[in-house]
Order: C-alpha cells, then structure tokens, then sequence
C-alpha cells in the first residue's frame, strides 16, 4: 500500500471511535517512513491498537509479571484493550523491542539503554562479547543483555521474553551488572524519563 492509501485506511478507522487496529500483514509490512507519516498525520487524533504480536507479548507478562501487567494495563476499561498513542507506531515495527515498558509507576522499571552503561570497562567486554558472539560460543545472560542493550534500548521482559530466559535469571543479570558497577539501573520513571526518546 502506497502511504496515501495508508493514511486513508487509519482515517476510515478512526472514525468511529478515534482507533487503530490495522491489520497484521498491513502491519508487517510497513516501512519506518511510512509508520512516521502516519504519527505525523494522527498524532494527538488517534489511538492505535496493539497488533497480535504485542498483545501476545503483554499476555505472557501478564502470566509471567502479573503485578507489572496490572502497573500497565489495569486501569483499561476493556479489559485487556491495550491501546496505545499513535506515537508508538515506529517501535512496534522492530521484531525484537515493540512497545517499551519504561513508566511504571508502582513497580520497579528496568528499562536500559547505552547511556546506562557506566564504566570505561563496559567497551572492552562488549568487544570480547562480540567476538565470542560471531564465534558462536555461549553467552552468560549478563554478557547477551549487555549485548542487546548495546544494539538498542530494551526492558528486560521483552529481554527475557524473545531470548526464552526466566524472567528471574534475566533480573538477577541486571543485579550482577549494577553491583559489578557496569551498569546503572534507575527504577523509577521519573528517573528514566531523560532516556526515553518517542518520534
């Protein structure tokens, strides 16, 4: 679909009650150019529903981190709707990041990215990650979430959730991390809030 045709389809569905809930195979193969001009045509306008893949997400953390799920979603009049700004139509289009969980306000956040790297130290085990990386040998969770986080930000339950990790032993790296002091983690949302970029 040409971005014009796009641009249509989110205006017939907006319609009725001011959301989107494009289908998945629309969703699939959106281009970035084209999820931004759809922001910039509907931003503050619209709504946009969580495709299947996000809400599959959200159902294993409900199973999984019940308390964060309800932080999240428990004040949704539908339940669970998971409707979100328009401005989150970008992030949905990455396979592994999707819609980032960095604003709790009643639970701990843990949602990093390489700002929150604090030692000189951290470049160096990044280099001998790589390299044991592209040789293919295994990675400790703390050494592939240094990994990830190095790629682009991201919480740890969708860490733990793509990379099949208990969702424990993916917090426990985040310990190990912070008190090897490599890593800063800042729990509340005001705290994140400067490191949180939306387009």
């Amino acid at each position: 679909m040409t971005t014009t045709q796009l641009i249509d389809l989110c205006a017939k569905q907006i319609e009725e009650n001011s959301i989107m809930d494009l289908p998945d195979n629309i969703v699939a193969t959106l281009s970035t150019e084209q999820a931004e001009a759809i922001v910039s045509h509907f931003r503050g306008k619209a709504f946009l529903r969580l495709p299947t893949k996000e809400r599959q997400f959200f159902d294993w953390l409900k199973i999984n981190d019940e308390p964060v799920w309800n932080d999240l979603w428990s004040d949704e009049s539908i339940e669970p709707a998971y409707i979100v700004s328009v401005v989150f139509l970008p992030m949905l289009l990455d396979e592994v990041r999707g819609f980032p969980i960095c604003d709790l306000l009643n639970e701990n956040n843990y949602y990093f990215t390489n700002d929150h790297f604090i030692s000189d130290e951290v470049d160096v085990l990044l280099e001998a990650i790589k390299e044991r990386f592209l040789a293919q040998q295994t990675l400790t969770v703390s050494q592939l979430l240094v990994l990830e986080i190095s790629m682009s930000p991201i919480d740890i339950w969708r860490f733990a959730y793509h990379h099949r990790i208990d969702l424990d032993q993916a917090k426990s790296a985040v310990h190990r991390l912070a008190d090897e002091k490599l890593l800063i983690h800042l729990k509340s949302s005001d705290d994140l809030a400067d490191f949180v970029e939306f387009k």
